[in-house]
């Protein structure tokens, strides 16, 4: 395939990230009608030739998650009949993911429903960064290439992290993620201890307690973590979270927190009014990884080791 024959298109969850990928390729963004019929069904149509191409859809299925999900499955079934070559979704955030086991009778296994819907829409090839548990990657047949934030962010950590700093994992499946971080910064690592009564395990007292995840999302996680910190004695807490997502409701929770700061990506649109939060919301772009990983996949090249999740 010669560089100039791949194609990005997008739905509505995050133009403003599929726009700055564009910009750091040099290409403009596929042209497509995606709105919605008079009766709130969702309309799709390719308007450009697309036939023998590889195409990536950028799409976040963020809030509203189900407009973003049906929007995703008829963009890749109308490039599908447009007879594409090549189909790569390109999901920055992932939803119902957080439901990956039957961890209780009747429910259902979200992350993997969601998997066969898209593949069944018809895609080749799939990137997503950050699933909120690994295994997800397993409920796909076709490729799969799971990449991280961590370079973004450990990038952003080196240019304000204070001395004396020790980052802590929110619970025991995030222990992998936030021990990357730490080896990646040289720092401590410690974890929160959810079994009984919250606390620290590990000595955060006069340090400055950095927690790492996947989510923001009610901010019942965060404010876990800082209220158990600052019992604990440490100076002070930032958070660093992948995904954005921040729920209504999660500002009271937050500003109880006392956090310093929030960093997140831009994998979601940014929230619209940080002051009702209260903490300072720092965004760092995932633009270039996407905008290496899409070119990296196009030339037939294997992805640097350093995009992929832990």
């Amino acid at each position: 395939m010669k560089e100039t024959e791949f194609k990005i298109f997008t739905g509505n969850s995050n133009p403003d990230l599929a726009a700055k990928v564009c910009r750091k390729l040099g290409v403009s963004l596929g042209n497509a009608v995606v709105d919605t019929f008079a009766d709130g069904e969702i309309r799709v149509e390719i308007e450009e030739n697309v036939r023998g191409r590889d195409v990536f859809v950028l799409q976040s299925l963020c809030c509203p998650v189900n407009s973003f999900v049906i929007e995703l499955f008829l963009i890749i079934d109308a490039l599908k009949r447009a007879s594409a070559e090549r189909i790569t979704a390109i999901i920055p955030y992932y939803a119902y993911g957080r439901r990956d086991k039957k961890e209780k009778p009747r429910v259902p296994i979200t992350g993997r429903m969601l998997a066969n819907l898209i593949e069944e829409a018809g895609v080749d090839h799939v990137v997503a960064l950050d699933f909120h548990s690994g295994q997800t990657m397993g409920f796909f047949k076709v490729p799969v290439d799971h990449i991280s934030a961590l370079t973004v962010f450990v990038e952003h950590a080196r240019n304000i992290l204070p001395e004396n700093s020790i980052v802590v994992a929110p619970d025991a499946a995030g222990v992998r993620r936030a021990r990357a971080f730490a080896a990646e910064l040289d720092l401590e690592m410690a974890i929160l201890d959810e079994r009984d009564v919250d606390r620290i395990v590990g000595d955060v007292k006069n340090k400055h307690v950095i927690l790492y995840d996947d989510i923001v999302d009610t901010g019942r996680t965060i404010e876990r973590v800082s209220e158990a910190a600052q019992n604990a004695g440490a100076k002070s807490v930032i958070a660093y979270c992948v995904h954005g997502i921040f729920s209504h409701g999660c500002e009271k929770r937050l500003q109880k927190a006392g956090l310093n700061s929030i960093i997140v990506t831009d994998s979601v649109v940014p929230y619209s009014d940080p002051q009702k939060i209260g903490v300072s919301i720092d965004y760092v772009s995932i633009a270039n990884l996407l905008a290496q990983c899409i070119m990296s996949l196009h030339k037939g090249e294997t992805l640097e080791s350093t995009f992929y999740s832990i």
